[in-house]
This record gives C-alpha cells, sequence and structure tokens, in this order.
C-alpha cells in the first residue's frame, strides 16, 4: 500500500542531512536510493520529493494507468463534473479533460503567457475528428496561474471539491495532467508535461 504523510513539496533532489531520508518505488515498496536513481525513467515514472517533520521522502510515481470506475462513482462524478462546469453529460459521449495542477505557481514564470500547444483551437479540432467527445478544462482549486494558460480563452473550471484529486491525481506534478473516460467508466490517464500530439495519440488508441 502507498504511504502517505503529511507533506511539503519539493521539485528536485535537494535533502539536507539533517533528517533520514526514505525511497519508494510506484507501488509503494520502500527501496535505496541507488535502485531509486536507477529506477528513474521520464518516459515511464516521474520522482517526487517531500517531507514531514522527521523523514525526507523520494517517491516515484507511474505516469500512465488504466482503471475503470465503478457505476456509483462514475455516475456521482458526472453528476459531479457537470455540476460545476454547467454542462450536460451526455452518457454516450467519451470524456476528455485536461487537469491543471497548481504548479508551478505564478511566482515561477519567467513568460507571461504559455506556449502550450494543447491550448492551440487546432488541439480541440483534430481531437473531435478522432472520437465522439466531451471536452473539459479543469483546474486545481489551489493554482494561482490561471492567466499564464489563456484563462481568457479558456474556460478552466475549478475542482472545488478536490474530486479530481481524490479519484485520480493526489500527488501535485508539474505543468498538468489528462484523462480519457469511456462511457462504461473505463478511463486512461497521463501525468505531467505532455503535448497535443500525446494526447491525440493515447485517444486515437483507446477510444477506437
Amino acid at each position: 500500500m502507498r504511504p502517505f504523510f503529511i507533506i511539503i513539496f519539493y521539485t528536485g533532489l535537494t535533502f539536507g542531512q539533517q533528517k533520514p531520508i526514505v525511497f519508494y518505488n510506484e507501488v509503494g515498496e520502500e527501496i535505496n536510493q541507488l535502485e531509486f536513481l536507477r529506477s528513474k525513467d521520464y518516459s515511464e515514472n516521474l520522482d517526487l520529493y517531500f517531507e514531514n517533520d522527521t523523514t525526507q521522502i523520494g517517491i516515484l510515481i507511474t505516469r500512465q494507468k488504466f482503471g475503470h470506475l465503478d457505476k456509483k462513482t462514475f455516475v456521482n462524478f458526472k453528476s459531479y463534473l457537470s455540476n460545476i462546469s454547467d454542462k450536460q453529460i451526455d452518457s454516450s459521449q467519451n470524456i476528455v479533460i485536461n487537469y491543471l495542477t497548481p504548479l508551478p505557481k505564478k511566482v515561477d514564470n519567467i513568460k507571461s503567457k504559455s506556449s502550450w500547444n494543447v491550448l492551440e483551437k487546432h488541439y480541440l479540432r483534430k481531437l473531435h475528428k478522432i472520437a465522439d467527445i466531451n471536452q473539459f478544462w479543469i483546474t486545481s482549486p489551489e493554482s494561482d496561474n490561471l492567466n499564464f494558460y489563456h484563462h481568457n480563452k479558456i474556460n478552466w473550471i475549478s475542482d472545488k471539491d478536490n474530486l479530481f484529486k481524490n479519484l485520480f491525481f493526489p500527488y501535485d506534478v508539474r505543468y498538468g495532467n489528462f484523462i480519457l473516460i469511456k462511457p462504461d467508466g473505463s478511463y486512461y490517464y497521463y501525468l505531467g508535461e505532455h503535448s497535443k500530439y500525446k494526447i491525440w495519440e493515447k485517444a486515437e488508441k483507446f477510444f477506437k
């Protein structure tokens, strides 16, 4: 079982020596530092770093996951999504969600506007050619950087009750995640930095 902590997020391996360091792999098993470093693979996992009052923690999380929401959870999820978006959820449509994490924070931005190609109009045009899709733009309620992500053009909607975080994204990785959901509740998600090409590629395979 994956361990739970009261945590502070660190963006790199910058631990001091005043606290013991513990490392975990993707399934929550404790491993040594050498195994941890050898297992790091940006194409497959992300390395996150935390600390609590007594311990420093490094943990690997898998970037991609397939899963399935049970009927009750899926119904509640669609009801919540419809409520926060004020948009009717067609039960026959696939759902695509771009989820914006709270990282990086506004103070960390150098540029005034993001050049992320997921925010381009062409992204949605091609996505709707792939399958019958209901698209949503969801953001962590802790995000303070929506202007950077073209809030004047993109209808970013706050995950006000942190349902997405509780169901799918317990860790705040940098930049954002995306999730694809079929009408039967099957889902696929990808964590962290990605392009429109990654979403198109995965949608073509998942929704075929």
